[in-house]
């Protein structure tokens, strides 16, 4: 189908002229498509192949090519031609390449090349994903598994922390920017892909004014869509729009039109996962950790990434339990093992729930113990059946007659046939394990939103934020005083009976302008 650029209507590819306007149509996409576009089949600086269209975006294309010297597949974004005019623009497209290079982690797609074109445009080279995006899992409305969900969105964050650790906020995170590929033997791996508009706060230079409103509706939050200033828990937000859509199939909110969207995230209340979807029994843990970081106010959210992965792999631990042991590994019985006939007492562990688990011994060491024990119970029914220093025999045929001291014959009372004695085997109970000796001393870490307050114990200044603090390992409370100028001062109590992190998101004192 060929489509009008005056008045967008589509036509068969017959015709080359629009029946309403007379404006001649562009060419025939796909075969045709190097007719129109200069750039296929051409090798850029001299290296790089350029094979084929692969997709394209607000600000420019992005194509799949090869390196021509290491035979490597690559991807190039090449800025658009009416883009390069908008200086913002341009330098937001630069910025995109800067920002990604910036970050080098292993879920944020690799920037390894830039340049300009003959004609002038800039371009950047960037690894080749071979995989689909977030939103075709996602396809016709069908929910995640937990076992899937979760895990990939603790991956996405991840890459997001980062990214907020080295100043860059993504401000666009959607399904369709983030890859789930193949690799290294595992399913899924995550690559998040397309900073175009991310903002970089390590620098003063502003690409975008106040009141801008950037992003994708469906995933924006409250002070995004309304265009107040914002930080990195825009991402977190965005993040919640998509575990939500994950678990659930669909996102929070959807109208028919941009505007009434970006209204639904400022106004209305979240629909909790639950209620959307009563058929999926989702977990509450989960619930709970979506719905933070769905909050319309960004202090009630996670306070970074850091701590939405603690408590997603918390949550993770309990939806998707480690597996048992393989059969190469140990194996479980479960009960007391006093059913054990060869002594595997030195391969006792205790385990959940009453279980014990049993190393697997050499076939040579359990024989061993069997015969060694087979030696023992013979050795005990002879002791016990055979008497032959007072002329007594146990024969096959019961007893017989002894001849006495004075060579008559000993007259013997008849018995009634001896009873089999039992084997009683020992009751194998594993040893309790001994207490680990309590530490002298325990480390207290605090992690606060921002990093930099001062610790305070017994009213001296112990550290600063995120350095621990060592403190006399005990079971009574002492009291830490956090400390942070233009911020509200925060007292903790802790029992510092362990290593211990606590995270602290500090609430900013309002100024004299807010009076």
């Amino acid at each position: 189908m060929k489509t009008c650029a005056q008045c967008s209507a589509k036509y068969p590819d017959a015709l080359e002229f629009c029946p309403r306007d007379g404006n001649k149509l562009p060419p025939v996409p796909g075969a045709t498509r190097a007719m129109y576009d200069p750039l296929l089949g051409t090798i850029i600086d001299g290296r790089y192949a350029v094979e084929s269209l692969l997709g394209e975006g607000g600000m420019g294309f992005v194509y799949a090519a090869r390196h021509v010297i290491i035979d490597k597949r690559v991807a190039l974004k090449v800025l658009r031609k009416e883009a390069a005019a908008d200086e913002s623009v341009a330098q937001r497209f630069i910025a995109e390449a800067r920002a990604a290079s910036r970050i080098g982690h292993q879920n944020i797609v690799d920037i390894t090349d830039f340049g300009v074109l003959p004609d002038g445009h800039a371009y950047f080279v960037m690894e080749y994903l071979d995989g689909p995006t977030l939103s075709k899992l996602e396809d016709k409305g069908a929910a995640l598994p937990f076992s899937r969900a979760i895990p990939l969105c603790i991956q996405i964050a991840r890459g997001l922390q980062a990214a907020h650790s080295k100043g860059i906020i993504h401000r666009d995170l959607k399904p369709e920017n983030i890859f789930v590929l193949p690799r290294d033997g595992e399913r899924d791996v995550v690559k998040i892909v397309d900073f175009g508009i991310a903002r970089d706060t390590s620098t003063q230079k502003r690409l975008t004014q106040v009141g801008m409103v950037l992003g994708t509706p469906e995933y924006m939050s409250p002070e995004q869509a309304t265009g107040q200033e914002a930080d990195h828990r825009i991402d977190m937000y965005a993040l919640g729009c998509i575990l939500y859509e994950m678990i659930t199939g669909s996102v929070p909110f959807r109208h028919d039109n941009a505007p009434k969207t970006l209204v639904a995230h400022v106004t209305e209340t979240v629909q909790p996962p639950s209620q959307r979807r009563p058929d999926l029994s989702i977990p509450g843990s989960l619930e709970r950790a979506i719905m933070r970081m769905l909050e319309k106010q960004p202090d009630k959210r996670f306070a970074d990434m850091r701590e939405l992965i603690v408590e997603l792999e918390r949550i993770d631990a309990i939806v998707n339990p480690a597996p048992l042991a393989t059969e190469s590994g140990p194996h479980q019985i479960t009960g007391f093992p006093e059913n054990d006939p060869v002594g595997f007492e030195s391969g006792i562990e205790g385990g959940p729930s009453g279980t014990f688990v049993i190393q697997r011994r050499s076939r040579a060491l359990i024989w061993g113990v069997v015969g060694a024990s087979a030696l023992l119970v013979g050795a005990a029914l002879f002791a016990l059946h055979g008497r032959t220093s007072s002329g007594v025999m146990v024969t096959s045929g019961g007893r017989r007659p002894a001849t006495g001291a004075a060579g008559t014959l000993a007259q013997t009372p008849p018995t009634s046939p001896t009873p089999p004695i039992p084997i009683v085997r020992p009751l194998l109970v594993p040893s309790a394990p001994q207490p680990p000796a309590a530490p002298s001393t325990v480390h207290i870490a605090f992690r606060t939103s921002p990093p930099g307050a001062e610790v305070y114990l017994d009213g001296a200044l112990r550290a600063r934020t995120p350095d621990p603090v060592e403190v006399p390992f005990g079971k009574s409370e002492v009291v830490f005083t956090i400390k942070h100028g233009g911020y509200q001062t925060v007292t903790r109590p802790i029992v510092p009976d362990q290593a211990k992190e606590v995270i602290l998101s500090l609430s900013r004192l309002p100024s004299r302008s807010d009076g």
